[in-house]
């Protein structure tokens, strides 16, 4: 610390390379399964109303100065109702955000990508849609219709397009369900290119590196995360739809989770807050009971919704986002 004029207080370079090595330590610390229990922490304060918007003070902001360090990468999409820090209650520093229409690879994204990963070690290397995606929404219009547009957006929806397994995709009639599981499948073609480079399943086979999907649901505040890699893809995977809650996908190594329920961390009743805050858009019953997890399905639905006929090999493990014990 050291005193300016009119008696206001300053911080040396000194103090700052020092508070930049403490978080370094803090980052390498971290693992990437604790990175991923921060992120679920992060977003039940979100969806429940009681987010703590942490603020960098001046001192860390001069700290960081130095070197960044932030734990997550994540490819989003530049829709305005999705700002990826606010969602997921993160600060400064936190996230390494690459946000594009439909969150799609391209050569720019892709590079920043591989740099969070190669460069800044990043533990959380994340593929997130969202609820009413008018990206996905245009490129399943007809091809012709597409190229109305100028020519680098009609290259872009059609770069989307060619991923969306439309043929599928028409089995699916209700049309929430149709945006649902349109916007999935191209974050699930999304995460299957990354897997695809070398460096990065390197990362992930040694344990120093996870790669998830998640899916945003804007109107409840909601991330689903429901895809985890643990080895390169051979094949394009068939997506399926999701049923509401946190859980792993194929091949999952999300057993800390179970262990490790994440909770919104509030002030008083941390279970009380989050049913208030799922009450705000889950339909009340006609006996006005909670909402309970579905028998047998082992999963939290925050709307209540599950559906056994949707249900594969690999949702028989499931990270619970509340925990029934208060």
């Amino acid at each position: 610390m050291v005193n300016m004029a009119g008696g206001w207080q300053g911080f040396s370079m000194e103090d700052s390379r020092k508070r930049n090595m403490e978080m370094q330590e803090n980052f390498k610390e971290l693992s990437p399964a604790e990175v991923l229990v921060k992120l679920q922490r992060g977003n039940a304060r979100f969806w429940t109303g009681c987010a703590s918007r942490p603020e960098a003070s001046a001192f860390e902001r001069r700290a960081m100065i130095m070197q960044q360090f932030p734990s997550t990468a994540i490819l989003g999409c530049s829709d305005s109702r999705v700002p990826v820090e606010v969602v997921f209650d993160q600060g400064l520093g936190d996230m390494f955000v690459v946000r594009v229409a439909g969150n799609s690879l391209d050569t720019s994204t892709t590079a920043s990508l591989q740099y969070a990963v190669k460069h800044l070690s990043v533990k959380v290397l994340m593929v997130m849609g969202h609820e009413g995606c008018g990206a996905i929404k245009a490129a399943g219009l007809p091809s012709a219709q597409i190229e109305q547009e100028p020519q680098e957006l009609a290259n872009a929806l059609k770069m989307l397009k060619r991923g969306l397994d439309e043929q599928r995709l028409k089995n699916v009639h209700d049309a929430r369900a149709y945006d649902r599981e349109a916007v999935i499948t191209n974050v699930r073609r999304q995460v299957e290119g990354l897997c695809r480079d070398a460096a990065i399943m390197k990362k992930v086979q040694n344990e120093e590196l996870i790669v998830v999907g998640c899916f945003y649901e804007i109107s409840s505040g909601i991330v689903d995360f429901f895809m985890e890699v643990t080895e390169a893809p051979t094949a394009a995977a068939e997506p399926h739809l999701v049923m509401r809650g946190v859980h792993s996908g194929v091949q999952s190594r999300m057993e800390y989770h179970v262990d490790q329920t994440p909770k919104a961390d509030c002030e008083g009743s941390e279970q009380s807050l989050m049913e208030k805050g799922q009450s705000s858009f889950v339909p009340p019953s006609p006996d006005s009971a909670p909402v309970k997890p579905s028998e047998g399905d082992g999963i939290y639905s925050p709307t209540g919704i599950s559906s056994q006929s949707h249900k594969t090999d690999s949702d028989d493990k499931f990270t619970v986002l509340i925990s029934e014990e208060k």
